[in-house]
C-alpha cells in the first residue's frame, strides 16, 4: 500500500533506532527504501543489515535527488517521505490508510511534534500547525505522502539543493488542496539545540522570506550550511 522513502546521510546515531521502530508498525504490503547519499558514517552499513528494506547507495547527494531516485524504486500506491530523524506511530500510519482507503485523498502531511519536553517547542508545534493548516503548505519534516503515480506525473521534486518540499507543495496545490492528518509525525530537535532555538527559528524564516523574493536555492543552500 505505502512506501516509505528516506534519504539519508550520515545519520549513524539515529538511523537504527528509527528503523526499528517504523519496521515493527508497517504491514507486509507496505515497503521502506532508504536512499543513501554517500554517508561518510557507518550509516549504510547499518541500514544492510535490514533485510526486509530496501537500501540505495546514490552517489549523488541532496534530499530531493535521494528522494527521487527512492520512489523509481517503489512499488506502492503511495509513497510517504520521512526525514532520517522523523518517525510515525501506528495511529499515524493507521490514519493514513484509513484516508487512502475511504477518501479520494491524492496528497497530504502530518501535524508536526518535536521529540523534547520543553514548553518553547509546544509553541514551535502550534505555530507549524496555523501555518500548514490555514497556508496549506507543509514543510518535508510534515511527513508529505503522495499518490505515487500523481508525484510521477508532476516530475517528482525539483532537484535543487534546498526548498524542494515548498516547490513540490506548489505543484501539488496546483492540482488539489492536500489533507492534513489528524494526527503527528515526531521529529528530532537536534537541529534546535546544536544552533540554538531563536538562531535556528529566524534562519529558516529569513531563508524562506528570501527564496520568496527570489533568492536562488543555490545561495540559500551556501548560507545555510554556513549557519546552521
Amino acid at each position: 500500500m505505502i512506501s516509505i522513502v528516506i534519504p539519508t546521510y550520515n545519520e549513524s546515531s539515529t538511523i537504527e533506532q528509527n528503523l526499528d521502530k517504523l519496521l515493527s508498525i508497517i504491514s507486509p504490503d507496505d515497503e521502506v527504501i532508504v536512499v543513501d547519499g554517500r554517508s561518510e558514517d557507518d550509516t549504510a552499513d547499518k541500514v544492510k543489515k535490514y533485510s526486509e528494506l530496501t537500501l540505495i547507495q546514490h552517489d549523488e547527494r541532496g534530499r530531493a535527488v535521494q528522494m527521487n531516485r527512492g520512489v523509481r524504486e517503489t512499488t506502492k500506491d503511495y509513497v510517504l517521505f520521512l526525514h532520517a530523524d522523523t518517525t510515525i506511530d501506528t495511529t499515524g500510519l493507521d490514519k493514513l490508510k484509513y484516508e487512502i482507503n475511504n477518501s479520494r485523498v491524492t496528497w497530504g502531511w502530518f501535524s508536526i511534534r518535536l521529540n523534547s519536553p520543553k514548553f518553547i517547542y509546544r509553541v514551535l508545534e502550534i505555530l507549524a500547525s496555523y501555518r500548514t493548516k490555514f497556508a496549506h503548505e507543509p514543510l518535508g519534516d510534515h511527513g508529505i505522502f503522495v499518490k505515487t503515480e500523481l508525484f510521477k506525473s508532476i516530475g517528482g521534486y525539483p532537484e535543487i539543493p534546498i526548498m524542494e518540499d515548498i516547490e513540490l507543495v506548489k505543484k501539488l496545490k496546483n492540482i488539489s488542496e492536500g489533507k492534513r492528518i489528524n494526527h503527528y509525525v515526531l521529529t528530532s530537535v537536534r537541529r534546535f539545540e546544536r544552533a540554538g532555538i531563536f538562531r535556528t527559528v529566524l534562519n529558516i524564516s529569513m531563508m524562506r522570506i528570501a527564496y520568496y523574493f527570489g533568492k536562488s536555492p543555490d545561495a540559500l543552500s551556501r548560507w545555510y550550511l554556513n549557519h546552521r
